[in-house]
């Protein structure tokens, strides 16, 4: 398959505000600004740059680690081109099974664990502040596990690098756009945030729900019949 519906995008960017909004990680968003811009917490909202500039350099550090996630996804997808139909059961099965993950994890305490940041120097320069970026796409990945997951197996049946990269990407943007709000208007934003973590349940069983459906799509083949007539009348991928 070398093409996706433009519907998948939305759906990316939703999972990865999905993943800023979950408890393990929105809990440790104060800290994480703090630590990358040598800014106390009650100075957080009144020195902008100073925040800001780390907070772009982290962003794009998890970013390039996300992304090349999906491009390896859809390398692999591309391994198997030639077996599209077992491909499609294998990676709609995988969408099934995180979205039912999704809804399960939190009931057994998962995915809702705090997070602290390890003691450890600060960065003091943006190249730093890049690398931890690139730290915590690898060290929350068993928090976000099961989203992340998701966005991966909806990636590799693309059998493309480029379509797997740039959805990987899309769904960094959802993550990271609340980051960086969250640097400029951080007093602000902490209240409506904590409003969305009290009703993550709902939020992720939505997002959970979506998944399930995409994965009975993919597994049937009928996502691809979906993406071609939205095609044919104007809405393309990439």
């Amino acid at each position: 398959m070398d093409e996706i519906s433009v519907l998948s995008y939305p759906v990316a960017f939703a999972a990865g505000f999905v993943s800023f909004v979950s408890p393990c990680v929105l809990a440790v968003v104060p800290g994480y600004l703090t630590f990358i811009s040598g800014v106390s917490f009650d100075e957080l909202g009144s020195r902008t740059r100073d925040v800001l500039v780390p907070t772009l350099a982290f962003v794009l550090g998890f970013s390039l680690m996300f992304t090349a996630y999906g491009a390896g996804a859809g390398l692999i997808g591309y391994s198997f081109t030639q077996d599209q139909d077992v491909l499609n059961v294998v990676a709609g099965s995988l969408l099934i099974a995180m979205g039912l993950a999704m809804v399960a994890l939190p009931q057994l305490g998962l995915m809702q664990t705090e997070r602290r940041i390890p003691v450890a120097r600060r960065p003091t320069t943006l190249v730093g502040a890049g690398f931890v970026g690139a730290a915590f796409a690898v060290g929350w990945t068993p928090c976000i596990g099961p989203i992340l997951g998701s966005i991966l197996s909806y990636a590799a049946p693309t059998g493309s690098p480029g379509l797997g990269a740039s959805l990987l990407f899309t769904y960094s943007l959802g993550l990271g756009i609340p980051f960086l709000l969250s640097g400029l208007f951080v007093t602000r934003l902490m209240a409506a945030f904590r409003w969305m973590r009290d009703r993550w349940r709902v939020v992720n069983a939505a997002a959970a729900s979506v998944f399930v459906v995409i994965g009975v799509l993919v597994a049937t083949g009928r996502f691809e019949v979906i993406t071609q007539r939205l095609s044919g009348v104007g809405f393309t991928g990439i």
